[in-house]
Protein backbone atom coordinates (compact mmCIF):
# COMPACT_ATOMS: atom_id res chain seq x y z
CA UNK A 1 0.00 0.00 0.00
CA UNK A 2 1.04 3.60 -0.54
CA UNK A 3 1.60 5.51 2.70
CA UNK A 4 3.24 8.72 1.45
CA UNK A 5 4.51 10.14 -1.84
CA UNK A 6 6.81 13.16 -2.17
CA UNK A 7 8.04 15.05 -5.25
CA UNK A 8 10.20 18.15 -5.65
CA UNK A 9 11.50 20.06 -8.69
CA UNK A 10 9.51 18.11 -11.23
CA UNK A 11 7.23 19.83 -13.75
CA UNK A 12 5.21 22.44 -11.81
CA UNK A 13 6.26 21.18 -8.36
CA UNK A 14 9.22 23.41 -7.49
CA UNK A 15 8.98 23.00 -3.73
CA UNK A 16 8.47 19.61 -2.16
CA UNK A 17 4.84 18.52 -1.98
CA UNK A 18 3.66 15.43 -0.14
CA UNK A 19 0.56 13.31 -0.44
CA UNK A 20 -0.22 11.11 2.55
CA UNK A 21 -2.71 8.28 2.84
CA UNK A 22 -2.36 8.28 6.64
CA UNK A 23 -5.81 8.78 8.14
CA UNK A 24 -6.42 11.65 10.54
CA UNK A 25 -8.45 11.25 13.73
CA UNK A 26 -11.63 12.05 11.82
CA UNK A 27 -14.46 9.67 12.72
CA UNK A 28 -16.37 9.61 9.43
CA UNK A 29 -16.29 6.41 7.35
CA UNK A 30 -13.81 4.69 9.66
CA UNK A 31 -15.26 1.29 8.72
CA UNK A 32 -13.44 1.39 5.36
CA UNK A 33 -9.99 2.44 6.59
CA UNK A 34 -7.18 -0.12 6.52
CA UNK A 35 -5.95 -0.70 10.06
CA UNK A 36 -2.68 -2.28 11.19
CA UNK A 37 -2.55 -2.58 14.97
CA UNK A 38 0.99 -3.99 14.95
CA UNK A 39 2.34 -1.04 12.93
CA UNK A 40 -0.08 1.45 14.47
CA UNK A 41 -1.05 2.98 11.15
CA UNK A 42 -4.42 3.59 9.51
CA UNK A 43 -4.43 4.09 5.74
CA UNK A 44 -7.08 5.69 3.55
CA UNK A 45 -8.44 3.73 0.57
CA UNK A 46 -9.13 6.73 -1.67
CA UNK A 47 -8.02 10.27 -2.53
CA UNK A 48 -9.52 12.84 -4.92
CA UNK A 49 -7.35 15.63 -6.35
CA UNK A 50 -9.01 18.88 -7.43
CA UNK A 51 -7.55 21.86 -9.24
CA UNK A 52 -8.10 24.25 -12.10
CA UNK A 53 -6.86 23.64 -15.62
CA UNK A 54 -3.08 23.94 -15.62
CA UNK A 55 -2.85 23.84 -11.83
CA UNK A 56 -0.77 20.65 -11.85
CA UNK A 57 -3.20 17.80 -11.11
CA UNK A 58 -1.94 15.65 -13.96
CA UNK A 59 1.66 16.41 -12.97
CA UNK A 60 1.20 14.13 -9.96
CA UNK A 61 0.28 11.39 -12.39
CA UNK A 62 3.26 12.24 -14.62
CA UNK A 63 5.61 12.13 -11.61
CA UNK A 64 4.48 8.61 -10.73
CA UNK A 65 4.72 7.60 -14.37
CA UNK A 66 8.27 8.93 -14.57
CA UNK A 67 9.35 7.03 -11.45
CA UNK A 68 7.83 3.77 -12.58
CA UNK A 69 9.42 4.01 -16.04
CA UNK A 70 12.82 4.76 -14.53
CA UNK A 71 12.58 1.71 -12.26
CA UNK A 72 11.24 -0.82 -14.78
CA UNK A 73 13.19 0.27 -17.86
CA UNK A 74 15.75 -2.18 -19.18
CA UNK A 75 18.82 -1.91 -21.38
CA UNK A 76 20.06 1.44 -20.09
CA UNK A 77 23.16 2.69 -21.93
CA UNK A 78 25.80 5.06 -20.47
CA UNK A 79 24.90 7.77 -22.99
CA UNK A 80 21.15 7.68 -22.28
CA UNK A 81 19.67 10.84 -20.76
CA UNK A 82 17.25 10.68 -17.83
CA UNK A 83 14.12 12.35 -19.17
CA UNK A 84 13.19 14.18 -15.99
CA UNK A 85 11.50 17.56 -16.43
CA UNK A 86 12.61 20.07 -13.82
CA UNK A 87 10.64 23.20 -12.88
CA UNK A 88 11.45 25.53 -15.79
CA UNK A 89 10.40 28.92 -14.44
CA UNK A 90 13.39 29.19 -12.10
CA UNK A 91 16.96 29.02 -13.46
CA UNK A 92 18.26 27.44 -10.25
CA UNK A 93 15.70 24.63 -10.47
CA UNK A 94 16.69 23.75 -14.04
CA UNK A 95 20.14 22.63 -12.92
CA UNK A 96 19.05 21.16 -9.56
CA UNK A 97 18.09 17.49 -9.03
CA UNK A 98 14.51 16.27 -9.11
CA UNK A 99 13.65 14.41 -5.91
CA UNK A 100 11.14 11.63 -5.28
CA UNK A 101 10.20 9.73 -2.13
CA UNK A 102 7.85 6.86 -1.27
CA UNK A 103 6.76 5.27 2.00
CA UNK A 104 5.26 1.85 1.28
CA UNK A 105 3.60 -0.91 3.27
CA UNK A 106 4.83 -4.24 1.92
CA UNK A 107 4.33 -7.63 3.57
CA UNK A 108 3.71 -6.15 7.00
CA UNK A 109 6.74 -3.81 6.95
CA UNK A 110 7.06 -0.13 6.15
CA UNK A 111 9.76 0.85 3.68
CA UNK A 112 11.10 4.20 2.54
CA UNK A 113 12.54 4.58 -0.95
CA UNK A 114 13.98 7.91 -2.09
CA UNK A 115 16.15 9.11 -4.96
CA UNK A 116 17.26 12.27 -6.73
CA UNK A 117 18.25 12.58 -10.40
CA UNK A 118 19.47 15.09 -12.96
CA UNK A 119 19.27 14.51 -16.70
CA UNK A 120 22.70 12.86 -16.54
CA UNK A 121 22.88 10.85 -13.35
CA UNK A 122 21.40 9.45 -10.16
CA UNK A 123 22.59 11.89 -7.49
CA UNK A 124 21.36 9.84 -4.52
CA UNK A 125 19.34 6.70 -3.82
CA UNK A 126 18.20 5.31 -0.45
CA UNK A 127 16.15 2.35 0.67
CA UNK A 128 15.39 1.57 4.30
CA UNK A 129 12.99 0.11 6.83
CA UNK A 130 10.70 2.78 8.26
CA UNK A 131 10.25 2.23 11.98
CA UNK A 132 8.20 5.01 13.53
CA UNK A 133 10.04 8.26 12.82
CA UNK A 134 13.39 6.58 12.16
CA UNK A 135 14.78 4.83 9.09
CA UNK A 136 16.98 1.76 9.33
CA UNK A 137 19.04 1.86 6.10
CA UNK A 138 19.15 -1.06 3.68
CA UNK A 139 21.45 0.80 1.31
CA UNK A 140 22.61 4.38 0.74
CA UNK A 141 24.16 5.61 -2.49
CA UNK A 142 25.63 9.05 -3.24
CA UNK A 143 27.38 10.46 -6.26
CA UNK A 144 30.39 12.72 -5.83
CA UNK A 145 32.62 13.93 -8.66
CA UNK A 146 31.13 11.41 -11.05
CA UNK A 147 31.65 8.40 -8.79
CA UNK A 148 29.20 6.32 -6.79
CA UNK A 149 29.85 6.20 -3.06
CA UNK A 150 28.07 3.53 -1.01
CA UNK A 151 27.53 3.50 2.72
CA UNK A 152 29.79 0.75 4.14
CA UNK A 153 26.84 -0.76 6.06
CA UNK A 154 24.70 -1.09 2.93
CA UNK A 155 22.86 -4.45 2.65
CA UNK A 156 24.11 -5.64 6.06
CA UNK A 157 20.52 -5.59 7.38
CA UNK A 158 19.40 -8.09 4.72
CA UNK A 159 19.62 -11.85 5.16
CA UNK A 160 21.47 -12.56 1.89
CA UNK A 161 23.19 -15.74 0.82
CA UNK A 162 26.92 -15.53 0.06
CA UNK A 163 26.13 -15.80 -3.65
CA UNK A 164 23.68 -12.89 -3.43
CA UNK A 165 26.16 -10.82 -1.40
CA UNK A 166 28.78 -11.32 -4.08
CA UNK A 167 26.26 -10.33 -6.74
CA UNK A 168 25.30 -7.17 -4.83
CA UNK A 169 28.97 -6.20 -4.40
CA UNK A 170 29.44 -6.60 -8.14
CA UNK A 171 26.31 -4.54 -8.99
CA UNK A 172 27.36 -1.65 -6.75
CA UNK A 173 30.42 -1.33 -9.01
CA UNK A 174 28.58 -2.14 -12.24
CA UNK A 175 25.44 0.05 -11.95
CA UNK A 176 25.56 2.96 -14.40
CA UNK A 177 25.53 6.51 -13.08
CA UNK A 178 22.28 7.16 -14.99
CA UNK A 179 20.61 4.01 -13.64
CA UNK A 180 18.78 3.32 -10.41
CA UNK A 181 20.25 0.44 -8.40
CA UNK A 182 16.72 -0.85 -7.86
CA UNK A 183 16.38 -1.10 -11.63
CA UNK A 184 19.79 -2.72 -12.07
CA UNK A 185 18.94 -5.66 -9.76
CA UNK A 186 15.37 -6.30 -10.97
CA UNK A 187 14.81 -9.97 -11.72
CA UNK A 188 17.50 -11.26 -9.37
CA UNK A 189 14.82 -11.94 -6.71
CA UNK A 190 16.82 -10.35 -3.92
CA UNK A 191 14.67 -10.12 -0.76
CA UNK A 192 13.06 -6.71 -0.14
CA UNK A 193 14.67 -5.19 -3.26
CA UNK A 194 12.60 -7.39 -5.57
CA UNK A 195 9.43 -6.64 -3.59
CA UNK A 196 9.91 -2.88 -3.90
CA UNK A 197 10.63 -3.16 -7.61
CA UNK A 198 7.58 -5.39 -8.09
CA UNK A 199 5.38 -2.83 -6.31
CA UNK A 200 6.22 -0.23 -8.95
CA UNK A 201 5.95 -2.63 -11.90
CA UNK A 202 2.86 -4.63 -10.89
CA UNK A 203 1.00 -3.07 -7.99
CA UNK A 204 1.08 0.58 -9.08
CA UNK A 205 -1.42 0.98 -11.95
CA UNK A 206 -1.49 4.30 -13.82
CA UNK A 207 -4.39 5.12 -16.14
CA UNK A 208 -4.81 8.28 -18.18
CA UNK A 209 -7.98 9.04 -20.21
CA UNK A 210 -6.59 7.14 -23.21
CA UNK A 211 -5.18 4.00 -21.56
CA UNK A 212 -6.70 0.69 -20.49
CA UNK A 213 -5.82 -1.31 -17.39
CA UNK A 214 -6.99 -4.48 -19.08
CA UNK A 215 -9.22 -4.23 -22.09
CA UNK A 216 -12.76 -5.45 -21.60
CA UNK A 217 -12.66 -7.85 -24.52
CA UNK A 218 -9.93 -9.98 -22.92
CA UNK A 219 -11.62 -10.08 -19.52
CA UNK A 220 -14.95 -11.13 -21.04
CA UNK A 221 -13.25 -14.17 -22.58
CA UNK A 222 -11.78 -15.35 -19.29
CA UNK A 223 -14.12 -14.71 -16.37
CA UNK A 224 -17.87 -15.20 -16.10
CA UNK A 225 -17.72 -13.30 -12.81
CA UNK A 226 -16.35 -10.25 -14.64
CA UNK A 227 -19.17 -10.39 -17.19
CA UNK A 228 -21.76 -10.42 -14.40
CA UNK A 229 -19.99 -7.47 -12.73
CA UNK A 230 -20.10 -5.51 -16.00
CA UNK A 231 -23.77 -6.13 -16.68
CA UNK A 232 -24.79 -5.27 -13.11
CA UNK A 233 -22.69 -2.10 -13.14
CA UNK A 234 -23.97 -0.93 -16.52
CA UNK A 235 -27.57 -1.66 -15.49
CA UNK A 236 -27.26 0.25 -12.20
CA UNK A 237 -25.70 3.16 -14.11
CA UNK A 238 -28.80 3.40 -16.31
CA UNK A 239 -27.01 2.82 -19.62
CA UNK A 240 -29.75 0.51 -20.91
CA UNK A 241 -27.21 -2.25 -21.56
CA UNK A 242 -28.23 -5.63 -20.21
CA UNK A 243 -25.77 -7.82 -22.11
CA UNK A 244 -22.26 -7.67 -23.56
CA UNK A 245 -20.43 -10.25 -25.68
CA UNK A 246 -17.52 -10.76 -28.02
CA UNK A 247 -19.31 -11.61 -31.27
CA UNK A 248 -17.30 -13.86 -33.66
CA UNK A 249 -16.88 -12.38 -37.15
CA UNK A 250 -15.01 -13.44 -40.33
CA UNK A 251 -11.45 -12.06 -40.45
CA UNK A 252 -12.00 -10.88 -44.02
CA UNK A 253 -14.82 -8.58 -42.82
CA UNK A 254 -12.52 -6.57 -40.53
CA UNK A 255 -12.41 -2.90 -41.70
CA UNK A 256 -8.61 -2.74 -41.93
CA UNK A 257 -6.04 -2.92 -44.70
CA UNK A 258 -4.93 -6.35 -45.86
CA UNK A 259 -1.37 -5.55 -44.80
CA UNK A 260 -2.43 -4.74 -41.24
CA UNK A 261 -4.47 -7.94 -41.00
CA UNK A 262 -1.54 -9.98 -42.37
CA UNK A 263 0.86 -8.38 -39.86
CA UNK A 264 -1.47 -9.14 -36.93
CA UNK A 265 -1.99 -12.73 -38.06
CA UNK A 266 1.78 -13.28 -38.37
CA UNK A 267 2.27 -11.83 -34.89
CA UNK A 268 -0.33 -14.18 -33.43
CA UNK A 269 1.05 -17.20 -35.28
CA UNK A 270 4.57 -16.55 -34.01
CA UNK A 271 3.48 -15.89 -30.40
CA UNK A 272 2.02 -17.90 -27.58
CA UNK A 273 -1.39 -19.54 -27.67
CA UNK A 274 -4.34 -17.46 -26.35
CA UNK A 275 -2.57 -14.22 -27.25
CA UNK A 276 -4.92 -11.31 -27.96
CA UNK A 277 -4.53 -8.26 -30.19
CA UNK A 278 -6.98 -5.36 -29.83
CA UNK A 279 -7.77 -3.22 -32.89
CA UNK A 280 -9.76 -0.01 -32.83
CA UNK A 281 -11.52 0.66 -36.09
CA UNK A 282 -13.15 3.75 -37.60
CA UNK A 283 -15.93 5.50 -35.68
CA UNK A 284 -14.94 3.91 -32.33
CA UNK A 285 -15.63 0.31 -33.46
CA UNK A 286 -13.61 -2.30 -31.56
CA UNK A 287 -12.32 -5.68 -32.63
CA UNK A 288 -9.78 -8.18 -31.43
CA UNK A 289 -8.06 -11.25 -32.81
CA UNK A 290 -7.10 -14.33 -30.82
CA UNK A 291 -4.90 -17.33 -31.41
CA UNK A 292 -6.27 -20.51 -29.83
CA UNK A 293 -5.19 -24.06 -30.60
CA UNK A 294 -3.46 -22.83 -33.74
CA UNK A 295 -6.59 -21.11 -35.08
CA UNK A 296 -6.86 -17.32 -35.56
CA UNK A 297 -10.30 -15.93 -34.63
CA UNK A 298 -11.75 -12.43 -34.89
CA UNK A 299 -14.36 -10.85 -32.61
CA UNK A 300 -16.30 -7.60 -32.30
CA UNK A 301 -17.37 -6.14 -28.95
CA UNK A 302 -21.16 -6.04 -28.95
CA UNK A 303 -23.64 -4.67 -26.43
CA UNK A 304 -27.29 -5.69 -26.09
CA UNK A 305 -30.36 -3.65 -25.20
CA UNK A 306 -33.81 -5.03 -24.52
CA UNK A 307 -36.35 -4.12 -27.19
CA UNK A 308 -40.04 -3.37 -26.73
CA UNK A 309 -40.85 -7.04 -27.35
CA UNK A 310 -38.43 -8.11 -24.61
CA UNK A 311 -35.88 -9.50 -27.09
CA UNK A 312 -32.24 -8.45 -27.16
CA UNK A 313 -31.12 -6.00 -29.84
CA UNK A 314 -27.41 -5.94 -30.72
CA UNK A 315 -25.44 -2.67 -30.83
CA UNK A 316 -21.84 -1.98 -31.79
CA UNK A 317 -19.80 -0.12 -29.20
CA UNK A 318 -19.79 2.85 -31.61
CA UNK A 319 -23.57 3.06 -31.13
CA UNK A 320 -23.10 3.75 -27.41
CA UNK A 321 -22.26 7.17 -26.01
CA UNK A 322 -18.64 8.09 -25.35
CA UNK A 323 -19.48 8.21 -21.65
CA UNK A 324 -20.79 4.64 -21.72
CA UNK A 325 -17.68 3.49 -23.59
CA UNK A 326 -15.47 5.26 -21.05
CA UNK A 327 -17.29 3.46 -18.24
CA UNK A 328 -16.88 0.12 -20.04
CA UNK A 329 -13.13 0.77 -20.31
CA UNK A 330 -12.95 1.51 -16.57
CA UNK A 331 -14.84 -1.61 -15.48
CA UNK A 332 -11.79 -3.96 -15.50
CA UNK A 333 -10.01 -1.55 -13.16
CA UNK A 334 -12.95 -1.34 -10.76
CA UNK A 335 -13.45 -5.10 -10.93
CA UNK A 336 -9.88 -5.42 -9.67
CA UNK A 337 -10.35 -2.65 -7.09
CA UNK A 338 -13.41 -4.29 -5.57
CA UNK A 339 -11.62 -7.64 -5.27
CA UNK A 340 -11.12 -8.21 -1.51
CA UNK A 341 -7.70 -9.76 -2.22
CA UNK A 342 -6.40 -6.95 -4.40
CA UNK A 343 -3.41 -4.93 -3.16
CA UNK A 344 -3.03 -2.69 -6.20
CA UNK A 345 -2.85 1.10 -6.09
CA UNK A 346 -4.65 2.75 -9.01
CA UNK A 347 -4.02 6.36 -9.99
CA UNK A 348 -6.60 7.41 -12.61
CA UNK A 349 -6.04 10.77 -14.24
CA UNK A 350 -9.32 12.54 -15.11
CA UNK A 351 -11.57 9.78 -13.80
CA UNK A 352 -14.67 11.76 -14.78
CA UNK A 353 -13.64 12.32 -18.43
CA UNK A 354 -16.79 11.87 -20.57
CA UNK A 355 -18.74 10.49 -17.58
CA UNK A 356 -21.96 11.91 -16.16
CA UNK A 357 -21.44 12.77 -12.51
CA UNK A 358 -23.85 9.99 -11.47
CA UNK A 359 -21.73 7.42 -13.34
CA UNK A 360 -18.55 8.67 -11.70
CA UNK A 361 -20.14 8.53 -8.28
CA UNK A 362 -21.52 5.05 -8.92
CA UNK A 363 -18.03 3.75 -9.73
CA UNK A 364 -16.55 5.33 -6.59
CA UNK A 365 -19.36 4.02 -4.41
CA UNK A 366 -18.91 0.49 -5.78
CA UNK A 367 -15.29 0.63 -4.66
CA UNK A 368 -15.92 2.18 -1.24
CA UNK A 369 -18.75 -0.24 -0.43
CA UNK A 370 -16.31 -3.13 -0.83
CA UNK A 371 -13.76 -1.72 1.66
CA UNK A 372 -13.11 -3.21 5.09
CA UNK A 373 -10.34 -2.58 7.67
CA UNK A 374 -8.43 -5.46 6.02
CA UNK A 375 -8.74 -4.18 2.41
CA UNK A 376 -5.48 -3.10 0.78
CA UNK A 377 -6.47 -1.73 -2.65
CA UNK A 378 -6.31 2.07 -3.05
CA UNK A 379 -7.81 4.47 -5.59
CA UNK A 380 -6.32 7.90 -6.32
CA UNK A 381 -7.84 10.08 -9.01
CA UNK A 382 -7.91 13.60 -10.42
CA UNK A 383 -11.25 15.20 -11.21
CA UNK A 384 -13.11 18.43 -11.97
CA UNK A 385 -16.46 17.10 -10.73
CA UNK A 386 -17.63 19.31 -7.82
CA UNK A 387 -20.60 17.04 -7.07
CA UNK A 388 -18.16 14.50 -5.61
CA UNK A 389 -17.28 17.06 -2.93
CA UNK A 390 -19.69 15.46 -0.53
CA UNK A 391 -18.78 14.37 2.99
CA UNK A 392 -21.34 11.60 2.71
CA UNK A 393 -18.99 10.16 0.07
CA UNK A 394 -15.47 11.32 0.96
CA UNK A 395 -13.72 12.19 4.21
CA UNK A 396 -11.96 15.54 4.56
CA UNK A 397 -8.55 13.86 4.55
CA UNK A 398 -9.46 12.13 1.26
CA UNK A 399 -9.95 15.43 -0.59
CA UNK A 400 -6.90 17.30 -1.92
CA UNK A 401 -6.49 20.61 -3.75
CA UNK A 402 -3.72 21.56 -6.16
CA UNK A 403 -3.20 25.27 -6.62
CA UNK A 404 -0.80 27.12 -8.93
CA UNK A 405 0.74 30.23 -7.39
CA UNK A 406 1.64 33.46 -9.19
CA UNK A 407 5.23 32.39 -9.86
CA UNK A 408 3.99 29.22 -11.59
CA UNK A 409 4.73 26.53 -9.00
CA UNK A 410 2.05 24.19 -7.66
CA UNK A 411 1.21 23.43 -4.05
CA UNK A 412 -0.78 20.52 -2.62
CA UNK A 413 -3.19 20.90 0.30
CA UNK A 414 -5.61 18.48 1.97
CA UNK A 415 -9.08 19.70 2.93
CA UNK A 416 -8.35 18.41 6.44
CA UNK A 417 -5.57 21.04 6.70
CA UNK A 418 -8.18 23.81 6.66
CA UNK A 419 -9.40 24.78 10.10
CA UNK A 420 -13.04 24.86 11.10
CA UNK A 421 -14.38 22.49 8.42
CA UNK A 422 -17.22 20.67 10.21
CA UNK A 423 -18.44 17.26 9.10
CA UNK A 424 -21.81 18.78 8.13
CA UNK A 425 -20.37 21.73 6.16
CA UNK A 426 -21.34 22.13 2.49
CA UNK A 427 -17.81 21.88 1.10
CA UNK A 428 -19.03 21.88 -2.51
CA UNK A 429 -20.59 25.33 -2.20
CA UNK A 430 -17.56 26.72 -0.40
CA UNK A 431 -15.21 25.24 -2.99
CA UNK A 432 -17.11 26.84 -5.86
CA UNK A 433 -17.07 30.15 -3.98
CA UNK A 434 -13.28 29.95 -3.94
CA UNK A 435 -12.88 29.46 -0.18
CA UNK A 436 -10.50 26.54 -0.65
CA UNK A 437 -7.51 26.10 -2.91
CA UNK A 438 -7.79 24.29 -6.22
CA UNK A 439 -10.16 26.67 -8.05
CA UNK A 440 -8.76 28.42 -11.11
CA UNK A 441 -8.83 32.25 -10.87
CA UNK A 442 -10.76 32.72 -14.11
CA UNK A 443 -11.26 36.32 -15.20
CA UNK A 444 -13.73 37.59 -17.77
CA UNK A 445 -12.66 36.33 -21.19
CA UNK A 446 -11.75 39.02 -23.75
CA UNK A 447 -14.48 40.20 -26.08
CA UNK A 448 -13.92 40.42 -29.80
CA UNK A 449 -14.46 43.95 -31.15
CA UNK A 450 -15.89 43.94 -34.67
CA UNK A 451 -15.53 47.10 -36.68
CA UNK A 452 -18.60 48.23 -38.55
CA UNK A 453 -18.49 47.88 -42.34
CA UNK A 454 -19.30 51.06 -44.32
CA UNK A 455 -22.72 50.90 -45.88
CA UNK A 456 -24.16 48.46 -43.35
Amino acid sequence: MLINFRVQNFLSFREEVEFTALATLERQHRERIFQSKSLRINLLPIAAFYGGNGAGKSNLYHALHFVRNLIVRAGTKPEDAIDREAFRLDSNSVTSPSCFGFDLLLRGRCLRYEFAVTTKSVVSEDLGFLEGDTVKPIYRRRQEEGKDLWDPESFSSLNLSEEDREFVRFKTRDTLENELFLSAVRGRKLPILEEVGRWFSRQLVLLDPHSDFRFVEASLMRAEEFKSFCIESLDKAGTGIDGMENEPIPIESLPFSEKLKEDVIKRLESGKDNQLVLLRGPNRTRFFLRSQDGVIEAFRLTTYHKGADGKHVAFEIADESEGTERMIDLLPAFFELTNPRSNKVFFIDELDRSLHTHLTRALIESFLESRTPESRAQLLFTTHDPLLLDQELLRRDEIWFIDKLEDGHSKLTALSDFKGIRYDKDIRKNYLLGRFAGLAPIRRLPRRHIESVPGE
